[in-house]
Formats: C-alpha cells, structure tokens, sequence
C-alpha cells in the first residue's frame, strides 16, 4: 500500500541557522508538500497530503500538549491520530488534506534528519 507514495513520512529537518524550507513532489496520488517556518520562538508546519494516501507526520515538540493544528489540540484535530513522543518530535498520522501545525518551540534548538520519505 506504499505504492508511489501513498504512505509517506514527514519529518523537518531544523538545522542550524534554517529559518524555513519548502518541499513539493508529485506522487501518483497528487502533490506532497511540507512547508515550514520558524519565527519567534515559535515553528508552524503545514502539509498536504493527496486523496488516497496517509502521512506520518513528525513535529518538534517536547509535550504533545503544545501542538495544534488549525487551532485545536492536534490529538483532537480531525483526521490526525497521535501516534507517539519520539525523542524531541510528536508523531502523528494524518489521512489525506491539508493541516497546519503550530507549536511554540520554547527556545530549544532541535536537530533533525531527512524531510520527506518513502516508508518503503
């Protein structure tokens, strides 16, 4: 079911003196994107997941609790499905739409690996 990226990973990489990134790919679903943007102590990620497919969505974080997306709590939020802490990220898995999560980075520097990936 990972055919042409219909099951994908999201995961920023926040290195250094990056500020923002923007990533776009055409999949056999439609375009994936990932865009986001640190400013003020505080990052906001939004994502676009094509009909048919399903992300897993890393977001930097030390507490659930100070994700949202579009405004609620992302643990509530429609379609997305908290999956777990790892390390300094909040996992979710989010089905097809477009999300804008938000969390106040709290002024820890975060160290990140590869932005979009194939889970196969």
């Amino acid at each position: 079911d990972c055919f042409g990226y219909q099951s994908f990973v999201i995961k920023p990489a926040m290195v250094g003196n990056l500020t923002f990134a923007n990533a776009d790919i055409e999949s056999l679903y439609g375009i994936i994107s990932s865009h986001w943007k640190k400013q003020n102590g505080t990052i906001e990620l939004d994502v676009a997941i094509p009909v048919n497919s399903t992300a897993t969505v890393y977001v930097p974080a030390a507490d659930i609790n100070d994700v949202t997306e579009s405004g609620v709590p992302a643990a509530q939020a429609v379609g997305v499905k908290f999956l777990r802490m790892d390390g300094p990220d909040a996992v979710f898995r989010v089905q097809s739409g477009v999300y804008r999560f938000f969390q106040n980075e709290g002024g820890c520097e975060v160290i990140r690996g590869s932005s979009i990936g194939s889970l196969n």
